[in-house]
């Protein structure tokens, strides 16, 4: 059996607050296969966020190890791409630049960035708007520009975190569709956050089921929907069905996950695990906070 692109093995996160250490993630284990699309939910401030900064190497996590394609993750690397919640496009360079521009910062040539950059917008279908600047893209059309730089170093996986949200209903279904197309065309392998039920279900091959905070893995269902997949698809019983269990599976873990079962939620690890901890301290935090663009304190959900 092939080693898996991305192993997750016995993650545990936790952050420094006033009140004592806040746990994130507990014992969390999961594996993600190549040309694999797996989408995550869970209850809002489980940590789903931090999840994928811990696998972006944007953080290190307390214990446990994250594996790609075998090998530690201990930092940042070209291997993972990562779609922000916002597209955090600079605003000042054109929608191809602003694909070019990690090229350009690995000293890649301007010409050859360039074109690289080019053939992934006319990818994504912004095939016309290579000149435009951020201000000009519609919200769909910047998180397409967000993904197209994401691409731009053919990475191992790609991690997406709820780049949707922020987008009106219906552009959302439109380019949840233009993401399954893509899907089809390159056969990437996806490790995806949303909040969306149906949308996990349309995308995924595997949906995993997250427990409240301190978060483990509560369910996985395997979704086994013909693909290529297009609208029609919503309508099919068999979507339904599996968009009902998936449901089921998120309520129960809601209702008898980790925080129900922990009164206190401000645990304080034993001394073996506050020392694990105290290894990245506060400051760490904040810069990668920074560097990653996250903006709430501590953890984002």
């Amino acid at each position: 059996m092939s080693t898996p692109v991305l192993q997750v093995e016995r993650l545990y996160m936790a952050y420094r607050r006033p009140e004592g250490w806040l746990e994130v993630l507990r014992d969390l284990s999961f594996q993600v296969a190549e040309g694999e699309f797996v989408t995550v939910i869970g209850p809002s401030g489980c940590g789903k966020t931090t999840l994928l900064r811990l696998i972006a190497g944007l953080i290190r996590p307390v214990s446990g190890q994250i594996l790609l394609r075998g090998n530690p993750v201990f930092q940042p690397s070209r291997e993972v791409g990562f779609v922000f919640q916002q597209p955090a496009l600079l605003p000042w360079r054109t929608a191809l630049e602003n694909v070019a521009l990690p090229l350009e910062v690995d000293g890649c040539s301007r010409k050859e960035a360039l074109q690289k950059a080019r053939a992934l917008l006319r990818w994504v279908g912004l095939e016309g708007f290579e000149n435009a600047y951020p201000t000009h893209l519609s919200g769909g059309m910047a998180q397409r520009v967000a993904l197209a730089r994401a691409l731009i170093h053919d990475p191992s996986i790609l991690l997406l975190d709820e780049p949707f949200g922020s987008l009106d209903a219906l552009t959302r279904e439109t380019l949840a569709r233009e993401l399954a197309r893509l899907w089809e065309e390159r056969r990437l392998t996806v490790l995806m956050v949303t909040h969306s039920v149906s949308e996990a279900v349309f995308l995924a091959d595997r949906v995993l089921v997250l427990t409240p905070r301190p978060t483990t893995l509560a369910a996985e269902v395997p979704v086994s929907l013909p693909r290529p997949r297009d609208a029609t698809l919503l309508e099919e019983p068999a979507f339904i069905a599996l968009v009902r269990e998936v449901r089921e599976r998120l309520n129960w873990a809601q209702r008898s996950g980790s925080v129900t079962q922990t009164p206190n939620l401000w645990y304080n690890p034993p001394d073996n695990r506050a020392n694990l901890v105290g290894t990245v301290s506060n400051a760490t935090l904040e810069s990668d906070r920074r560097t990653s663009g996250a903006v709430l304190p501590g953890y984002r959900d």
